[in-house]
């Protein structure tokens, strides 16, 4: 006679807890970045010191600024916060409830009132009511007329003015690789030897049997059933017997 409490369990609609066994999969890391990796740190910390960029979760952490580090930046005179981006709209850019008043001079009609045109002093400004960061890099359909208006050299010069940029950039990227970069770069641009598929010895033996019989025949190769018991077509032999002879297969 079972206990009570084995008739309870077995009653119950509750499964019992099963541990799932330990996962037999070996990772295999890279050598390199194994080679480099510090285990005190978080994956994003050793992304950041061997110079990668990894894209993981917000909420991962290893990110965070210490405040011993805030402190000493406060002591040294330096920002306790990042340089702030002025082209970066974030969620928390809210809009302004007043807008900033601007005067501009206007031409009226002496005799109705209305107003005839606006006489903008600041003609290179742009109006900016909403403080738009992006104003001054968005472009219009008078300012992409005025730059047709211009020369050619004008326009020659517009293609090559950021030429020095990109090259300052280049070499700055260059400068800042860290040597676990360099050694992955390494390794990406060293050359892949090509894999040769090796015949396999039965398959050297059944071509050595029909070309020791036939020679180059390969109408009379097909259709022997004895030997091409598989009836491998003239095709097919071609290229076995192709590989076999390129791979130093004779016949003596």
């Amino acid at each position: 006679m079972g206990r009570t409490l084995q008739k309870k369990k077995n009653r119950s609609s509750i499964s019992k807890v099963k541990h799932k066994p330990k996962s037999q999969k070996r990772l295999l890391h890279h050598p390199i970045i194994a080679q480099n990796w510090d285990k005190n740190l978080t994956f994003a910390q050793n992304y950041s010191r061997l110079g990668l960029t990894a894209k993981l979760n917000k909420s991962t952490g290893g990110v965070e600024r210490k405040v011993s580090d805030v402190r000493r930046e406060e002591e040294e005179g330096g920002e306790s916060r990042g340089k702030v981006d002025p082209l970066n709209i974030t969620a928390a850019t809210k809009r302004k409830e007043r807008l900033d008043v601007s005067e501009v001079r206007i031409e009226r009609d002496p005799e109705t009132g209305a107003i005839l045109r606006v006489m903008d002093e600041g003609k290179g400004k742009r109006s900016n009511p909403l403080n738009d960061p992006l104003n001054e890099l968005d472009s219009s359909e008078e300012d992409e007329d005025e730059e047709g208006e211009e020369g050619d050299d004008d326009i020659l010069n517009l293609k090559n003015q950021h030429g020095s940029t990109d090259l300052a950039s280049s070499s700055r990227r260059a400068a800042n690789k860290t040597e676990t970069v360099r050694q992955l770069e390494e390794a990406a641009n060293r050359p892949v030897t090509k894999y040769k598929r090796r015949q396999p010895e039965g398959e050297v033996a059944f071509v050595e049997e029909l070309v020791k019989k036939y020679g180059d025949d390969y109408e009379k190769m097909a259709r022997d059933h004895k030997i091409n018991y598989m009836q491998r077509s003239e095709g097919d032999l071609k290229k076995r017997i192709k590989k076999w002879r390129q791979s130093g297969g004779s016949v003596e």
